[in-house]
């Protein structure tokens, strides 16, 4: 079976250096027996003037973060697609930009979608509530949790296990233990998405002045850091800190934070997990899309605090580096096969219920 994965961008430039996780299986697909697999970068090109009208008219309407710009991106690479049995889009504007051309009849190929933050905004009208669920329908959604899934399908009147829940994991062979010996210090945080609350480990800090923190970012730095506090660019796509070197800060971090503002939405999914694999202790905000789902058990394997709390958030770091206890995430995550292999394997199941006869037919087509 040939199947594309279609992505934002920098998948072809980076090809199979480094960990894989951001290639969301298909590194891991192409070794199974029976698939073949190709990565598609979007162009960075702007819509067409007749797609951006078209764009402008009917923005009201168009699903959650998909623009005319996006259409037009996947309308561009339709071309590429043809000689692939099963497509992969691999965020929610692709996801929506492959099935709105699907609709139209110009892709006639089953497709995957990969769905996150999908229900962060408001539907805002009956029309564009039924014309996303439409959409939905023309594809085989996966999630990356589970904390998605009650709202999209009530949201979207969609009927049960027509989502399904991938369960995001990282390359545990890239990610991997420090050698015996090293000695952790100093406080870590990563990560360029919206939700991430820089604010408040900022006021973290201020209550832990002794302690060293370092933030890794393509965020803009505030104008007044603490005197503790270093900000460094990051970006997975320029790679200013290379994988190693982040995998080397993992393993000699005394604490890993992942703070986030309050979301229903997953986020934090890779640096946590990075982290773990690397057996750094992990502070987390927990959200109403905290993906842990039981797995990734409180206080035991990852401390979390509740949002906007910069006291609660300097004891739970406090806590972390004082703690004596072996961290034992890594092994809670290679236990539920939280991993990149193992998002493979699961992405495999909603790639072949793609090209279902069953959701054909609830497609329509």
């Amino acid at each position: 079976m040939k199947v594309a994965f279609v992505y934002s961008g920098g998948r072809e430039r980076r090809g199979s250096d480094g960990p894989s996780d951001f290639f969301y299986g298909a590194r891991e697909l192409g070794a199974l027996e029976g698939y073949e697999v190709e990565c598609i970068d979007l162009d960075h090109a702007p819509a067409d003037r007749v797609t951006a009208l078209v764009g402008r008219v009917f923005a009201k309407w168009l699903p959650p973060r998909t623009t005319a710009d996006w259409i037009a991106r996947c309308r561009r690479v339709l071309p590429r697609l043809r000689g692939a049995d099963v497509v992969v889009a691999t965020a929610t504007e692709i996801s929506f930009g492959l099935a709105f051309w699907k609709s139209l009849g110009m892709m006639q190929k089953p497709l995957a979608g990969i769905l996150c933050g999908a229900v962060n905004y408001p539907i805002a009208s009956e029309i564009r509530r039924r014309f996303v669920a439409s959409l939905l329908k023309k594809f085989q959604p996966v999630l990356f949790a589970d904390s998605e899934l009650p709202e999209i399908e009530r949201r979207f009147a969609l009927g049960s296990g027509l989502v399904s829940v991938g369960w995001f994991g990282v390359d545990d062979s890239f990610w991997t233990l420090p050698e015996d010996g090293i000695q952790r210090e100093g406080v870590l945080a990563v990560g360029n998405d919206s939700r991430r609350d820089f604010l408040t480990l900022l006021e973290a800090a201020k209550f832990l002045p002794e302690i060293r923190f370092t933030v890794i970012t393509r965020r803009e730095q505030p104008r007044i850091l603490p005197s503790n506090v270093e900000w460094r660019r990051g970006d997975w796509k320029e790679a200013p800190v290379t994988d190693e070197e982040l995998r080397a800060l993992y393993q000699k971090a005394a604490c890993v934070v992942v703070p986030l503002e309050e979301c229903i939405q997953p986020s934090g999914q890779s640096v946590a997990m990075q982290a773990m694999m690397c057996g750094a202790p992990v502070v987390h905000t927990k959200t109403a899309g905290w993906w842990g789902a039981g797995v990734i058990r409180d206080q035991i394997d990852v401390e979390l605090v509740a949002p906007r709390d910069g006291d609660a958030m300097a004891r739970a770091i406090k806590k972390s580096l004082q703690s004596d206890k072996k961290n034992r995430a890594r092994e809670s995550l290679l236990a539920h096969a939280w991993t990149a292999l193992g998002f493979a394997q699961r992405i495999s199941k909603a790639i072949e219920s793609a090209s279902s006869e069953k959701l054909n037919r609830v497609a329509g087509k």
